[in-house]
């Protein structure tokens, strides 16, 4: 997967099957074992690996017992021996149902588990994480809590996902969200101002003024249902 610089990264949250969680403040220890130093309630969708299902493009499906990944952006699953691998060929793959959550993959968004359905449109969304700042180590192997960012080797993927931390001391990261939203032609789209108008181009002058009145926040869950519930009225 095609790498570069971490300037923001990462995973996802649903506040209605996870625990409810407050956003804050995520330490990552750097050095090999920099996963480990992350709860699982922080690193994976569920706290348990849950049986799921996953459809194929060409109508197979697997089950196993699914997770996701939410610090590396994988979709994971336990092997007979107990071992965890990570799902392949993930452009093959049209859904993954686990439980009562359905996950879609898009190549620069990765996955994203959809929030609402407002035919023809879907509402998704992942976890993100922002850096707030990397520390080299000091003294003793400790975290000096002095250095920039620009100074810490860590990286992401295509997908917003961290995928290694090479450099010893803490990185910290601010949980955040990222919504998206899947078009009539299962194209996704970040959901932005101009993304809702490009899709609803034949109706752009309704939802301009929609969107004056309503003072739309796009970083408001709550927000954004109302907006696309109004969108999916217009066709």
């Amino acid at each position: 997967m095609k790498t570069s610089l971490l300037i923001l990264g990462l995973g996802l949250l649903n506040a209605t099957l996870l625990r409810a969680q407050d956003f804050g403040i995520l330490r990552i220890k750097g050095g090999p074992n920099w996963q480990q130093s992350v709860p699982i309630r922080d690193r994976y969708r569920y706290e348990q690996f849950r049986q799921g299902i996953i459809a194929y493009g060409n109508g197979q499906r697997a089950t196993g017992q699914l997770n996701y990944n939410i610090l590396i952006g994988e979709m994971q699953f336990i092997v007979p021996n107990g071992d965890t691998l990570a799902v392949d060929n993930e452009s093959t793959i049209r859904a993954i149902q686990i439980g009562e959550n359905s996950f879609r993959y898009d190549p620069k968004y990765g996955f994203m588990e959809i929030r609402a359905d407002f035919q023809p449109i879907l509402l998704v969304f992942k976890p993100i994480f922002k850096t707030i700042r990397a520390e080299k180590n000091g003294g003793y192997n400790q975290s000096s809590g002095t250095s920039s960012i620009s100074q810490y080797k860590s990286f992401i993927g295509s997908s917003g996902q961290l995928s290694r931390l090479e450099q010893e001391g803490d990185l910290l990261l601010e949980k955040d969200m990222l919504y998206g939203m899947i078009d009539q032609n299962n194209r996704f789209h970040k959901l932005t101002r101009s993304t809702v108008l490009k899709v609803f181009a034949k109706h752009k002058p309704l939802i301009e003024t929609y969107l004056k009145t309503e003072m739309i926040d796009f970083k408001k869950e709550g927000d954004l249902k109302k907006l696309l519930h109004f969108c999916s009225t217009l066709s």
